[in-house]
């Protein structure tokens, strides 16, 4: 490693825990927040050489986390049922602003189902950074909690609620069968 990797390298663990919870943010489930960081990380070595290590790399590294988070989101979907891909694509197509087709309100019911399922602290989560568009730190000061503790509550809901739609899917599946 020459010292500019080697200073990049530290620079890059002084911004770790801010990757860490953009990887848990933009992290499609949460089993990829290390991939995530980890390919940040490799990433922002191999570019080393672009960066000005002297300025504050948030911004850079917010971006960077996004990206792979969506690369891996698209390879990890290319690999899961049709189901998950239509899923997927439905929330792509929120995101950018488009209506929801009417194939997707068997799945917008139970998206819905399973939202009132949840306690009343991860419905409140769920509003304040979906619907309302709060990031995690200023949801943290206003429910008086800790950035990393919402990136992990949201993170939980995000699962909870994979695994109820999952579940409501597969059983209405079934029931037609």
């Amino acid at each position: 490693m020459t010292s500019r990797e080697t200073r990049a390298a530290q620079t890059f663990l002084s911004y770790h825990d801010f990757v860490k919870a953009m990887a848990l943010k933009y992290a499609p489930w949460p089993g990829l927040t290390e991939d995530i960081s980890q390919q940040v990380f490799l990433e922002f070595i191999a570019k080393e050489e672009r960066w000005d290590l002297e300025r504050d790399l948030r911004p850079l590294l917010a971006t960077m986390t996004r990206f792979i988070a969506m690369r891996l989101w698209r390879e990890r979907t290319r690999e899961k049922p049709e189901m998950v891909q239509k899923l997927a694509e439905h929330i792509r197509q929120l995101s950018e602003g488009h209506e929801a087709e009417p194939r997707y309100e068997q799945e917008l019911g139970v998206l819905n189902e399973c939202l009132n399922k949840l306690p009343e602290r991860s419905r409140e989560l769920v509003q304040l950074y979906y619907y309302h568009e709060i990031s995690t730190p200023e949801i943290a000061e206003q429910l008086s909690m800790k950035s990393d503790t919402v990136c992990r509550a949201l993170s939980r809901v995000r699962e909870k609620l994979r695994v109820c739609i999952q579940r409501r899917l597969q059983a209405t599946a079934s029931s037609y069968a």
